[in-house]
């Protein structure tokens, strides 16, 4: 009777070997942490590869959300150090960063104060509504989003770091789920 309970998992053992399979993941890890790939595309690849699917998306999620506490915490001192440079391309790089990511926070502001957003602006307060704003656009896997942008857009918007940086790992097991989802079909189930 112990025999019968223990075929299904040597049977699970015996399909994924590390030793045959280490390339795969370390292709899948480290495409993760890939700006603009990162896990929501390397999702895809690991599967492609053969991989089990929640084994997968498990080590696409980690890997590609390594990067998120750095960028938080590294990229207001790196732009700082960047004006300190006596290379002039890359102070006016800073500058411009700065002065756009300020002009898209006011734009942000003055939408909510002549009520451009709706309901929605009068009953929640602008700092959960970044929040929210930041979630669908690291949520959607789609070019130009995702966790390092996200990250970047929550240092350069002085978002809270802890908050932000769940709602970026929240974000960011979404857009996993939902390119897991695509790849393998389950989608197209609902469609």
């Amino acid at each position: 009777m112990p025999h019968i309970l223990f075929r299904p998992l040597e049977a699970a053992a015996g399909t994924f070997v590390w030793t045959e399979h280490l390339g795969k993941v370390l292709t899948t890890a480290a495409l993760s942490m890939v700006p603009t790939f990162e896990g929501r595309y390397a999702v895809v690849t690991g599967i492609a590869m053969g991989m089990p699917v929640v084994f997968t998306y498990l080590l696409a999620f980690l890997c590609s959300s390594v990067p998120v506490p750095f960028i938080l915490l590294l990229l207001r001192p790196v732009l700082d150090w960047f004006y300190t440079l006596p290379i002039q391309p890359v102070r006016r790089f800073a500058a411009w960063l700065e002065r756009r990511s300020a002009r898209k926070r006011e734009n942000m502001a003055s939408n909510r104060r002549t009520g451009a957003m709706g309901w929605l602006s009068r009953h929640v307060s602008a700092e959960t509504l970044e929040l929210i704003g930041l979630y669908v656009f690291v949520a959607l896997p789609l070019p130009g989003t995702g966790v390092w942008t996200g990250s970047a857009i929550a240092t350069l918007f002085e978002m809270p770091r802890v908050k932000s940086g769940l709602v970026i790992l929240l974000g960011n097991a979404t857009a996993c789920l939902i390119t897991t989802l695509t790849a393998t079909g389950v989608l197209h189930i609902f469609g």
